[in-house]
């Protein structure tokens, strides 16, 4: 290899390495906005099982966040329709 295509092979290698950090941090941007939000239901709904349900109020924190990431994930709890 002849001396002067080293400092070509470097520059490759930056523009290289910098484009694929920043498609990298770009491609980041929706996953962190889907995480705040999820984050946010969370939260809320977990404040709103403590402040409102008092039926509930026999439950472990443990429980009640089941219930929070059920909500937030979009689990539909029904009552199983009996075939009588």
């Amino acid at each position: 290899m002849a001396p002067h295509k080293s400092p070509n092979i470097i520059r490759f290698c930056i523009i290289t390495s910098t484009s694929a950090i920043v498609f990298i941090a770009i491609s980041l941007f929706p996953i962190s906005k889907r995480a705040v939000y999820w984050n946010r239901c969370f939260y809320q709904t977990l404040s709103w099982i403590n402040e409102r349900e008092k039926n509930l109020a026999g439950w472990d924190n443990n429980a009640k966040e089941s219930l929070a990431v059920g909500i937030c994930n979009g689990a539909v709890y029904q009552k199983a329709s009996s075939t009588k």
